[in-house]
């Protein structure tokens, strides 16, 4: 993010110029997210992608800087980011951020080893068993009550390959996640893709944004025409997408 002085220095000049001083924007994301997120990733992930190309709609330039997700959260919430993606809802977070329109709806599964019975029934019982939920991440719906009632207590590792791992270590019975999600995670750790199995049905889907501080100066103003930006951008890909005649 640009210091203080740089900032100055630019409003000096775009004042003398006769013209409106304006900071450039930043963003932060993390890795290890695909296909949404990580600088890995062509274009940095498909989130990154779209977020970046509404943004350009807006006639902004935004610098991404990548960091550790919980580290560029905090440093997001303090001010020196303007905002950060992609993130799911949870009250704690909407109570400190305002959160975009969605980028992506994702659906979620039930993922544990393919000798667990209980995987059948997409462990009808969430509370019954060991869930791994990666730091910082927040699960389908259903699980955000449960944790938050305190019925659930994840093990939460540092990813979701670690994740697997405890899994298959038996230090845990079962992840939550999309199933690219999943399958980036055991390629990770060098496994098939039938190392764990997959429930029946999905549990719930969650919704990606891209969130705001509240406390940001133009925060509402900013979100808005984020939202707008993204709207049009769909319009004219389902315009695109449909048929000539």
């Amino acid at each position: 993010m640009p210091s203080c002085r740089s900032v100055l220095a630019c409003c000096v000049i775009a004042l003398a110029a006769g013209g409106a001083c304006a900071a450039e924007l930043s963003l932060v994301s993390g890795n290890g997210y695909p296909p949404f997120a990580d600088n890995a990733l062509p274009n940095g992930g498909i989130a990154t992608e779209r977020v970046l190309a509404t943004f350009r709609a807006m006639g902004e330039s935004p610098k991404l800087a990548w960091l550790p997700w919980a580290r560029g959260y905090q440093l997001t919430l303090a001010g020196e980011f303007d905002a950060t993606f992609p993130y799911v809802p949870t009250p704690e977070r909407e109570a400190a951020f305002y959160y975009s329109a969605p980028l992506f709806r994702s659906p979620h599964y039930v993922f544990a080893r393919p000798s667990d019975a209980r995987l059948a029934s997409n462990f009808k019982d969430l509370s019954v068993g060991r869930l791994c939920l990666p730091y910082g991440w927040a699960g389908a719906p259903e699980v955000q009550r449960r944790i938050a009632q305190g019925r659930l207590v994840p093990d939460r590792p540092e990813t979701l390959a670690n994740c697997v791992r405890i899994i298959l270590l038996d230090r845990a019975d079962y992840l939550i996640a999309a199933p690219e999600i999943e399958a980036a995670a055991l390629a990770e750790v060098g496994l098939a893709a039938d190392a764990l199995a997959r429930g029946p049905s999905s549990v719930g889907a969650l919704t990606l944004h891209l969130i705001v501080p509240r406390k940001r100066p133009g925060a509402a103003a900013l979100i808005r025409r984020f939202d707008e930006a993204l709207a049009s951008l769909d319009k004219a890909q389902r315009a695109d997408k449909a048929p000539k005649h």
